[in-house]
This record gives C-alpha cells, structure tokens and sequence, in this order.
C-alpha cells in the first residue's frame, strides 16, 4: 500500500499536457491513493495528483514548499504566524498560516530558513 509519506504532490491538475511525469501518478480516493497512468492524465481534471518521491528529481539538501508546513513565520522583528498549510495547487504558491491568513512563498521574499528552529525570515513588500 502507498503511504502519504511516499508521495510528493505535485498539484492540481489545470492541463492535459505534462512533460517528464512518471508512468503512473496517483490520486487520493476514500484516504487511499489510487494509480493511474499518466495516459490517463485527461480523466484526472481538477484533482490533486501526487508522484512517488523516488521518481522526483530533489536534491538531498533541497526542501519542498510542502516543508515548510507547521514553520513560524518572521518579517523583521514582528512574528506573522505559524504556516497551517502550503497551496501548491498553482504557480503561485501560498501559506496559509493557521489564523487563516495567506501569504505568498517565493524565493524573493525568504531572507533566512532556520531549519533548527523551523523559522522562516521573510521580507514581505509593505502592500501586503
């Protein structure tokens, strides 16, 4: 059985056209994840898609946005908050942090990642 820790998501699907997928991705249905071929790709529409971490090229040292959920986030002196969840599901990635509000990821803004600390230093643009 395929367990969650296995998996990467790799998002929402939006498109029919995937370059460089694995021969099968999967699907979650009734807390199971289910195989599909990528041939299959069409029928998936919408749904979130998930790809053995195996057959994902990340560097060792690499961290996924995904990692970064349950991290405190800190612009400057101030604490914004603690990131509840990471939306993937689009090129433009978000946390959402646990009060609800969503904040932009993008390497830009990320000053400093304090791993041991699971502290994210940011530099958030004032209009946010």
């Amino acid at each position: 059985m395929i367990r969650k820790e296995d998996l990467i998501s790799i998002g929402v699907l939006k498109r029919t056209h995937y370059k460089d997928l694995p021969d099968f991705v999967f699907v979650q249905r009734d807390g199971l994840f289910v195989p599909f071929r990528s041939s299959e790709i069409a029928s998936l529409m919408g749904e979130e898609v998930f790809v053995p971490k195996c057959d994902m090229e990340i560097e060792e040292d690499e961290m996924a946005w995904v990692d970064f959920e349950g991290w405190t986030v800190v612009d400057g002196d101030l604490t914004i908050g603690k990131i509840g969840r990471v939306d993937d599901s689009t090129m433009n990635i978000f946390a959402e942090l646990e009060d609800g509000r969503m904040l932009p990821l993008h390497e830009d803004f990320i000053v400093e990642i304090d791993e041991e600390a699971r502290v994210l230093h940011v530099n958030l643009p004032f209009s946010l």
